[in-house]
C-alpha cells in the first residue's frame, strides 16, 4: 500500500479514506467535537499523509498506514482543540511527557461517567493496554512494539480478557 500511496495511486489513496474513515470518526468523538469538523480534520489529515507519501516519499518503518494517518490526525485534533481554547497541554518537566486536559465545560454523560468509575477499577495493566488501543488507536503491532509484551498474540489476549473484565464490572453496576 505504501508503494502505491507514494506512486501517486489515487485508488489506493481512496481505499485508505474508506477503509479507515469510521474508525477515526469513532476515535475523535471522545473530544467532544461536531461530526463535520471531526470530518473536516481527517479530510486533512489524508491530505498531509498523501503530501507526505507523493511528495517526501515517506517509508513507514515501524508503524502502518493507519497508525501513522491516526498520528497526523490526532495531532489535527489537538491543534483545533487548542486553537478552540477546548484544551491546553502541560509538560512534564521531569519526564518531559505531554498531558492534554480538556478544558471543555460539557460534563460527562451517565454512560462514560459508569465507564470512567468501572475503568478505575481495572489493574494498570489492563489500563495500559486498553488506553493504547482505544484512546491512542494503537494497532496490536504497534502495543508490542511499544511496551513489553512478546508478541500480538499475548496483546490481543490481554485486550480480550481486560475488555471481559471491563463488561463484567458494567453489568454488576
Amino acid at each position: 500500500m505504501q508503494q502505491r500511496l507514494r506512486n501517486d495511486d489515487k485508488k489506493a489513496l481512496g481505499e485508505v479514506y474508506l477503509s479507515y474513515k469510521v474508525a477515526f470518526v469513532n476515535y475523535a468523538i471522545r473530544y467532544n467535537i461536531d461530526n463535520d469538523t471531526i470530518l473536516d480534520i481527517y479530510q486533512e489529515a489524508i491530505i498531509a499523509m498523501h503530501q507526505n507519501f507523493v511528495i517526501k516519499q515517506t517509508v513507514l518503518q515501524n508503524s502502518t498506514v493507519k497508525t501513522y494517518l491516526f498520528g497526523i490526525g490526532k495531532h489535527k485534533i489537538y491543534d483545533y482543540l487548542k486553537a478552540n481554547k477546548k484544551m491546553f497541554a502541560i509538560t512534564d518537566a521531569s519526564s518531559n511527557e505531554i498531558t492534554e486536559i480538556n478544558i471543555e465545560d460539557t460534563a460527562p454523560t451517565e454512560r462514560q461517567q459508569l465507564l470512567a468509575l468501572n475503568f478505575e477499577k481495572l489493574g494498570e495493566s489492563c489500563k495500559e493496554i486498553l488506553k493504547l488501543f482505544y484512546y491512542r488507536g494503537f494497532s496490536i503491532k504497534d502495543i508490542v512494539f511499544h511496551t513489553h509484551y512478546k508478541d500480538e498474540n499475548t496483546v490481543k489476549s490481554h485486550k480480550s480478557r481486560c475488555l471481559k473484565k471491563l463488561t463484567t464490572f458494567i453489568h454488576e453496576n
